[in-house]
């Protein structure tokens, strides 16, 4: 019998994604699917807290990934025909958009203010490091591969129109992450229609930018609409707001007991404990050790901790038991009176017996992670490009010629939200905080 000569992979988003076990560069690919690296991120939610909202949004970041790939590799075969694109080059962008979320910490962005550095960061830090086993593959296939992925990440790869297709306004990560929240939510807000998009992008004469051709303007409109009404309804609705806020306090309280030298349940020189406690160079092995199943499994000893405030937070989240959140403004109204009345709430929480460092939490939208179209990105990928009517070959940002996307990029969502608990010995605080807030 001969041996098999595709390797295929079912996916609830793209279906059949198919890898030539007769092209080394396939096989490459497979491997590093199979390294512990791109491995951990099936341990590692895609859009962290959201599943307190929406249960079924407990998918992976390594099923986005794959997605993410298959994407670029789409994007990769359109876009190259008429095209010098050199074999390493190719290989290098595929490899990128594979590992582009390698860096991500537990629930993705939720617990990313407590390490130094972005995910984009520690994904270019793994991608280099010599003891991790997706560089050691890299490095195996190529020498200078890793370098070429770091720089496909960085939007340095030449041609630069490459780095595009996994760090752009139009790029794989976007279309997939939308198509997949949506579908694992159970929402219809970030349905669009790739298909027609995949088909009318282009590469402009300059070499450095993508840019949707005229008739493409409709399927951008939806695109982008989509975007806007996820992160709206999804991203950062207000239970979702809701967790991550408690979880990040849950990890602030843990930070604060590490710090004055009580580290709760931790040997002081663990990993853990220097991640919390700060102040050094975190290693790139203890940083792939943190997952959402180590952060979970603190939990579960922090709900019995003797602090009575991390045992309280911890079995808030366990248990889904969240405080409440309420609009107190946005960044359009620019009202100057809330770090005043901000003021005022923690010295109402202080009243009533708690510690307004984690029972009263002020989050921003600016603060979220997913973000609509902003027509002042930086770069050729920042903006989304195309023709500008009657004048073929010159570009122009999208919104110069469409009103839909001109209305609502020009004043970008934002919200200003406090999260706090419902009551506390008796007393219902919602009363009190919205005549603070409202009066």
């Amino acid at each position: 019998m001969a041996p098999p000569r595709e390797k295929l992979i079912r996916d609830p988003v793209h279906d059949l994604i198919a890898f030539d076990l007769g092209s080394a560069g396939d096989r490459l690919l497979l491997r590093l699917i199979d390294s512990a690296e791109v491995q951990r991120l099936r341990r590692i939610r895609q859009i962290g807290m959201a599943s307190l909202a929406f249960p079924g949004g407990e998918h992976s970041r390594f099923c986005h990934s794959l997605g993410v790939l298959h994407l670029a590799r789409r994007m990769l075969a359109l876009l190259s025909r008429g095209q010098a694109v050199p074999d390493e080059a190719a290989l290098a962008l595929q490899c990128a958009a594979l590992l582009h979320d390698v860096g991500h910490g537990p629930y993705s962005h939720v617990v990313e203010r407590f390490f130094e550095g972005r995910h984009e960061v520690w994904t270019r830090r793994i991608v280099e490091c010599p003891e991790t086993e997706v560089h050691q593959l890299l490095s195996a296939a190529d020498p200078a591969l890793p370098g070429l992925v770091v720089q496909a990440l960085d939007g340095t790869l030449q041609p630069l129109w490459l780095g595009q297709i996994v760090g752009s306004q139009l790029d794989a990560d976007r279309f997939d992450y939308l198509l997949r929240d949506s579908l694992m939510t159970g929402v219809k807000y970030g349905v669009f229609d790739l298909e027609r998009l995949l088909l009318l992008l282009r590469v402009a004469s300059t070499g450095d930018r993508l840019y949707v051709e005229p008739k493409g303007l409709l399927p951008i409109e939806k695109y982008l609409q989509s975007r806007y009404h996820m992160y709206r309804q999804v991203y950062f609705h207000k239970t979702v707001t809701a967790g991550e806020a408690m979880m990040t306090a849950v990890l602030l309280r843990a930070r604060d007991l590490t710090r004055e030298g009580r580290p709760p349940g931790l040997e002081p020189d663990s990993a853990f404990a220097r991640i919390l406690a700060g102040g050094g160079r975190i290693a790139v092995r203890d940083y792939l050790a943190f997952d959402d199943a180590m952060l979970q499994g603190w939990l579960a000893r922090w709900a019995e901790d003797d602090d009575p405030v991390l045992a309280d937070l911890s079995r808030r989240l366990r248990t889904r038991h969240l405080f409440k959140t309420m609009e107190i403004g946005n960044h359009d109204e620019q009202d100057l009176m809330v770090q005043l009345r901000l003021e005022q709430a923690r010295e109402l929480m202080d009243e009533v017996g708690l510690d307004p460092r984690y029972y009263l939490l002020f989050v921003e939208s600016t603060d979220a992670p997913y973000r609509p179209y902003n027509p002042r990105g930086e770069g050729p990928g920042g903006t989304i490009w195309t023709e500008m009517p009657g004048a073929t070959g010159i570009l122009c940002d999208v919104k110069d010629v469409s009103p839909t996307i001109r209305a609502f990029t020009e004043s970008p969502y934002s919200l200003w939200r406090l999260v706090f608990p419902a009551a506390h010995a008796g007393r219902d605080l919602r009363p009190a905080l919205a005549e603070l807030f409202r009066g």
